[in-house]
């Protein structure tokens, strides 16, 4: 996530939490709050983020974007007790968990089950600092597609697929080799 990337889904996520916010009757000052101060989206994804394997595997990239619900929490309870509606607390709960599940569901990459494959693939191999030969992996995932669907798998697929986890910055290649760059988790069938 570049610096222009971060600050575009800042203000997108601003612009969903004020809707939130109306809906709850909070009025949309409550969902810039809540983005200025306690959700931060950091540019560069200094952590990796996580693949999960099964029957909708998906790619989440949550290093990105960091939210203080303690903070939050504790401004939403002064707010309360401030303007004397207790009441209101439960709606700024409300848009909080709304947040967090926002946030959840625009850092999801669903991922296509070639791309699955090629993921466990790496992942048996250990890839993450070693790297797998390229080619090797190609071979493996076509050997693998023939077993399970009883035909021959195009290599442009395979490359296709992998320029995909590339550009979704799963994999890395480098010197002729593949290394996974997210955690995986899970199994593919």
């Amino acid at each position: 996530m570049t610096r222009r990337e971060a600050d575009e889904y800042n203000n997108f996520l601003k612009k969903e939490l004020e809707q939130t916010s109306l809906e709850y009757g909070m009025g949309e000052a409550v969902g810039d709050y809540l983005v200025d101060h306690f959700i931060t989206v950091i540019p560069e994804d200094a952590r990796k983020g996580m693949v999960f394997l099964g029957e909708k595997s998906a790619s989440y990239k949550a290093g990105n974007v960091k939210i203080d619900f303690k903070k939050a929490l504790i401004a939403g309870l002064e707010l309360a007790l401030s303007i004397s509606e207790p009441e209101n607390i439960f709606n700024y709960i409300q848009l909080m968990i709304a947040s967090a599940f926002f946030i959840v569901k625009s850092v999801k990459r669903e991922i296509s089950q070639m791309e699955s494959w090629i993921v466990y693939c790496l992942h048996e191999k250990n890839a993450y600092g070693t790297g797998v030969e390229e080619d090797s992996i190609v071979n493996e995932v076509q050997e693998w597609y023939q077993q399970k669907e009883g035909k021959n798998l195009e290599c442009d697929r395979i490359c296709e697929a992998l320029n995909s986890l590339y550009e979704g910055r799963i994999v890395e290649f480098n010197s002729g080799k593949v290394y996974l760059r997210e955690k995986v988790f899970g199994k593919v069938s």
